[in-house]
């Protein structure tokens, strides 16, 4: 059963029925390491807790309220809602292409790390950049950068 037909015939007990460490749903959402396979699992708990008429999507009166899976609904092309598959990590890269793209381009020593002064080329890195090195080092990384989101995903519920 794949996790969106899952979801619209279980609804609610799906959480009920496997628990989301062991969750078969949850661990084919993101191959990779633990942290990867938790947040994946999160965000399909999120997904599942919204998706209040249980069709199988998100539309803008579910995601009202969560500022990023707004985000993320107006980035889709010619759809009006969003699906599971939508919020799933599609590898276990760091983070998200355009991230990765405008990171690259901060990166002017080609270093992998974002000092203060190539920061400033991505204006919310440099505004949070006490936040986001998160081993003191005085540069960000690629993976600071990822470990801060995951940070920011909603917590898992208990059921």
């Amino acid at each position: 059963m794949t996790a969106p037909n899952a979801i619209r015939v279980l609804g609610p007990l799906a959480l009920a029925l496997c628990p989301l460490a062991l969750c078969p749903l949850a661990l084919q959402a993101a191959p990779g390491s633990k942290p990867m396979r938790v947040y994946s699992a999160r965000m399909e708990t999120l997904f599942i807790r919204l998706d209040l008429n249980r069709d199988g999507r998100l539309d803008a009166s579910e995601v009202q309220g969560q500022r990023s899976l707004s985000r993320v609904l107006k980035r889709q092309n010619n759809r009006s809602y969003l699906l599971l598959e939508d919020l799933r990590l599609q590898d276990a890269s760091p983070s998200g292409p355009r991230l990765k793209h405008h990171f690259r381009q901060a990166d002017l020593d080609r270093n992998r790390r974002l000092d203060r002064q190539e920061a400033k080329r991505i204006p919310w890195i440099s505004r949070n950049f006490n936040a986001l090195d998160g081993d003191r080092d005085g540069t960000v990384t690629l993976e600071e950068l990822w470990n801060h989101q995951r940070s920011l995903a909603p917590p898992q519920r208990r059921p």
